[in-house]
């Protein structure tokens, strides 16, 4: 299992059996690069064991509220204040931690182990429960070597994969394989095993303040959140697209005094329909380029480095990225999960839709299809869709249309994929769950963030953020999702974050206020884009060949999917939107398959 994870951990390795567990680690060094960050690790008193995958930003502070001097710690990493912490606070010292985790504490004394993962989810960690043991890992690949877990894909697992392009926790694409949730805690002892959530955002109700105090205070904590990031013993850079979430951490970190070495990826390719436009490089900053004929062996390689299969195309580019910049930074800044926090994208655009819509559901379906068929996710009639929108209050309306930011495959190619009249019942019964989860109170714009932040985010880019940065030996850091600026977010007021009209300035308009005066005024007004390299119909034109052998090697998938060779005979324009997304995640399950020996 350890070797199958020597990427994730090149620089130490270490194995220790302690009564009823055993654990391994390999270790990337960050912090302390010294033998005296070596785990697994165990507290001073001996009571507490650990293995860490992950970096606590604030552990100098922890160690301080904990009274700890440098004569009281041995090493000068951030796993001996975890210790300290849990030995001191038990669970209530994951409160206190600022950063991103996933770890593995035994206590001897007590026998009880205890899994945790950070707040979003940005480090992984799956695992498998039998009668005999409680297996648990980095990654799927390293967790199968275990020969007690099974290889084999969940039929219903690949039902959910196949309609949204991700799986959401609990499950993972295999079967009596899960995963730990962003934001929750197992504890095993023997009383039993016990899974509960540690933490749960929500978007809150304050008191009002004007348009200046909210900005002064997001400049505050982005200025902490930017300056933590950067607590490292190796060098650090900035991936830099033409966006301004990244932009705003590069200014945030200048108006501290701080210039990052920045690396950007543009699309050689001009071709590419989709190719991101080259940054503006000034001399701080690197481009990073990559051409369509080196296109289809970059996607082999980035999905085969994933932790678990997930279908966006934009990890190819971030996996390239990364790759051809580590030889001069072993950490990245990122600005992943400014646009699910401060409300990007096009909500603004579907806020607006879905209000109209909403205004005129007492109308006849027939004039609303069009309407309809943009915002609803299900398997209803528009007739349907149309009462459950009527009975329903206004705040409630994303509910009854399952809106999702990531559009969900349409039943009828569900039906298509299947070959089958019917779509299977579990179909969005994960959205309408996370729907129902929201608070009463919650505002629209809230409960779209909220579904959007248990899904897309944690679900679909920290999956593949972590696994192309880790893929290189490397580490990527969101500042975005600092826990004092993610609880000041989540305080805002919907004018802060998505204006009540379409536009892309209606969208971060806390962000785009601070902007003002600190980043090019160009960059603030600009349309949202990514890092965008490999375009599924420029694929599919190119190397449709070697897409559908890698999709149709598997042989479950042929097997569980009776009609995917024929779907992936359409011409190459008819992958767009929701089928693209489809597109993405089955050839990402069989490079993944390949490479992790699954059938």
């Amino acid at each position: 299992m350890c070797a199958e994870i020597v990427r994730r951990g090149p620089d130490d390795a270490g194995i220790v059996r302690d009564g009823r567990v055993t654990f391994g680690n390999r270790r990337l060094a960050i912090l302390d690069l010294s033998e005296a960050g070596h785990q697994p690790m165990r507290s001073a008193s001996g009571r507490l064991l650990i293995t860490f995958n992950g970096e606590i930003y604030n552990y100098r502070d922890i160690a301080a509220d904990l009274g700890l001097g440098a004569r009281d710690l041995k090493s000068h990493s951030d796993t001996e204040v975890i210790l300290h912490a849990w030995e001191r606070w038990g669970e209530g010292a994951l409160d206190r931690m600022v950063g991103q985790w996933a770890f593995a504490i035994w206590d001897r004394d007590q026998e009880r182990l205890w899994l945790a993962r950070d707040r979003f989810g940005e480090k992984p960690l799956f695992y498998h429960r039998d009668a005999d043991a409680l297996t648990f890992a980095s990654s799927i690949a390293a967790l199968v070597k275990a020969a007690w877990v099974p290889r084999e894909i969940d039929e219903g697992a690949l039902f959910e994969l196949v309609s949204t392009r991700y799986v959401l926790a609990p499950r993972t694409v295999l079967r009596d394989v899960a995963k730990l949730g962003g934001g929750e805690l197992m504890r095993v002892d023997r009383a039993g095993v016990e899974v509960r959530r540690w933490y749960d955002p929500a978007f809150r109700r304050v008191r009002r303040r004007s348009r200046s105090e909210w900005v002064e205070e997001f400049d505050q904590h982005f200025a902490t959140a930017t300056r933590r990031c950067l607590v490292s013993d190796v060098p650090v850079a900035l991936l830099l697209s033409d966006g301004i979430d990244s932009n705003g951490i590069r200014a945030s970190l200048h108006g501290q005094g701080i210039a990052p070495r920045c690396f950007t990826f543009d699309a050689a390719d001009a071709s590419a329909a989709n190719a991101a436009p080259r940054v503006d490089a000034g001399p701080d900053t690197s481009v990073v380029s990559a051409t369509a004929d080196e296109r289809m062996e970059l996607i082999r390689s980035a999905f085969s480095s994933f932790t678990e299969p997930v279908g966006d195309g934009a990890s190819v580019a971030t996996w390239t990225l990364i790759r051809r910049a580590r030889e001069h930074a072993t950490v990245f800044l990122c600005g992943h999960g400014g646009d699910e926090l401060l409300g990007g994208y096009w909500l603004s655009k579907d806020r607006y839709r879905l209000a109209s819509l909403d205004r005129l559901a007492f109308l006849p379906a027939r004039w609303l299809r069009g309407r309809i068929g943009r915002l609803a996710n299900g398997t209803e009639t528009p007739e349907a869709l149309l009462q459950r929108l009527r009975a329903r209050p206004h705040r409630r309306s994303p509910e009854a249309v399952r809106y999702m930011i990531n559009r969900a495959l349409p039943p009828a190619q569900v039906r298509e994929i299947y070959r089958r009249p019917d779509v299977p019942s579990p179909y969005l019964t994960q959205i309408d769950a996370l729907y129902a989860h929201c608070r009463d109170d919650a505002r629209d714009i809230d409960r779209m963030q909220e579904v959007m932040l248990r899904t897309f985010l944690s679900a679909n880019i920290l999956t593949y953020a972590d696994s192309t940065a880790m893929d290189s030996s490397a580490e990527l850091r969101m500042p975005f999702l600092d826990r004092d600026l993610v609880e000041f977010v989540l305080s805002l007021p919907p004018s802060m974050r998505v204006g009540r009209f379409p536009g892309r300035t209606n969208t971060k308009r806390v962000l785009r206020y601070w902007a003002r005066g600190k980043v090019d005024p160009a960059v603030n007004k600009r349309r949202k884009r990514g890092f965008t390299y490999a375009s599924l119909p420029d694929v599919i034109a190119r190397d449709r060949a070697a897409v559908k052998e890698h999709i149709l090697g598997v042989d479950s998938v042929r097997r569980m999917l009776p009609g995917v060779e024929s779907w992936l005979s359409q011409p190459p324009h008819a992958y767009g939107g929701p089928t693209e997304g489809t597109l993405w995640a089955l050839l990402t399950l069989g490079i993944w398959c390949e490479r992790t020996g699954i059938q």
